[in-house]
C-alpha cells in the first residue's frame, strides 16, 4: 500500500488494519517504505498519531520536511491566581467563547477571538497566557507559539495544508508575542487576525510592552477584539504574593510597603535574594529598584591633549 504524503503532513491511520485491538490505540510503531512523488525510501520507528496530542507547539517549514511542528517542553514557576487578577474573568470569557461554537457556525461566522494583553514588562502577561494555555490543554486543545513575522507565514501554511485538515474541531490558542515588534503590516497578518484564513475554534493572544508602536489596523474589533491592560501588582497582590511564598507575617507588611511600583518579576527577585541568597531586605530592594544604566562599551573616547603657546 502506498502512503501518500501531502506536504509531509502524515495521515497514516489507514496503514493499520481496522480491527478491534488497534481501534483503541492512538499510535503504532511500524517500519515501512515512504513514497513521495518518485522518491521511495525506507523509514523505521514511525509513530502514527490519530491526532496531535494536547500541548504547546511551534510550527515551521523546511525544504526537507515541508510544513511540520515541534512540541515544546517547558516548565514554569508555580502559578497562583491573585484575588484582584484579571485571569479568572478572562478564563470565564474564553470558556464561554468555546461553548458558543455552534452559535458562531449557525451565523456563518468564523469561531475566533483576538485578545491583546498589554502592560509593563514583568507584570505577569506570560503567567496569564500559561494559565489560559493550561485550561485549553485540559480540554484537549493545543497551543501554538509564533515568534516573529516570518514564523507566522509558516504557521498559517502549516494550519492550511495540514493541521486543520486532520483536526478541524480541535480548540487552538495562538500566541503572538511582542506584536509591537512586527515591523510591517502585511496582508497575511491582517487576514490571520480577521479570520480570513478560516482557522475556526481559535483564540489569538497577542502581547505588547509598547502599544504606541502597534498599528491602528491591528486594534480594531474582529482583529484584536479585547484590549486588556495587565497592571503593576497592587498592594493587595503584593501581600498575597509574599504570603503565598511563605514569607513570615512580620516581614510581609514591610515588604509590601517598600515594593510599591514593583512588577511581579521584581517581587520574585526580591524573594529569591532574601530567602534563597541571604540578602538583607534593604540590599534586595536596592538591587531590584536601582535603575540599570546602559553603556556602550564599543565607544572609546578620544584622548585630548592641551595645546600651549
Amino acid at each position: 500500500m502506498d502512503a501518500i504524503l501531502e506536504d509531509h503532513i502524515f495521515i497514516l491511520e489507514d496503514l493499520v488494519a481496522p480491527n478491534e485491538e488497534n481501534s483503541t490505540k492512538t499510535n503504532e510503531e511500524i517500519s515501512l517504505w515512504v513514497k513521495e512523488k518518485d522518491i521511495i525510501k525506507p523509514s523505521t520507528n514511525i509513530v502514527i498519531l490519530n491526532k496531535l496530542e494536547p500541548g504547546v507547539y511551534t510550527a515551521d517549514y523546511s525544504r526537507d520536511f515541508g510544513y511540520f511542528c515541534r512540541k515544546l517542553e517547558s516548565s514554569s514557576d508555580e502559578l497562583f491566581i491573585f484575588s484582584d487578577s484579571i485571569t479568572e474573568d478572562l478564563l470565564a470569557e474564553i470558556n464561554l467563547f468555546w461553548k458558543k461554537k455552534d452559535k458562531f457556525i449557525e451565523q456563518k461566522l468564523i469561531h475566533k477571538r483576538g485578545i491583546l494583553l498589554e502592560g509593563y514588562p514583568g507584570t505577569g502577561k506570560s503567567s496569564i497566557i500559561t494559565q489560559l494555555s493550561d485550561e485549553v490543554i485540559k480540554q484537549g486543545g493545543v497551543v501554538f507559539k509564533v515568534s516573529n513575522f516570518r514564523n507566522l507565514n509558516d504557521y498559517v501554511g502549516f494550519m492550511r495544508v495540514g493541521f486543520r485538515k486532520i483536526q478541524p474541531e480541535t480548540p487552538i490558542i495562538t500566541i503572538l508575542e511582542d506584536i509591537d515588534q512586527y515591523e510591517e503590516v502585511d496582508t497575511e497578518l491582517l487576514d490571520f487576525l480577521d479570520g480570513k484564513t478560516h482557522i475556526n475554534h481559535h483564540v489569538v493572544i497577542a502581547t505588547s510592552n509598547n502599544t504606541e508602536e502597534i498599528s491602528d489596523t491591528f486594534l480594531r474589533p474582529s482583529r484584536l477584539d479585547l484590549k486588556i491592560e495587565v497592571p503593576l501588582p497592587s498592594a493587595k497582590t503584593r501581600e498575597e504574593y509574599f504570603k503565598f511564598k511563605g514569607v513570615p507575617e512580620e516581614v510581609v507588611k514591610d515588604l509590601v510597603i517598600k515594593s510599591d511600583k514593583c512588577s511581579l518579576a521584581d517581587l520574585k527577585e526580591i524573594y529569591i535574594c532574601i530567602y534563597l541568597l541571604d540578602y538583607s531586605i534593604d540590599d534586595a530592594l536596592m538591587k531590584v529598584t536601582t535603575p540599570r544604566e546602559k553603556k556602550n562599551y564599543l565607544y572609546k573616547p578620544q584622548k585630548t591633549g592641551l595645546i600651549g603657546l
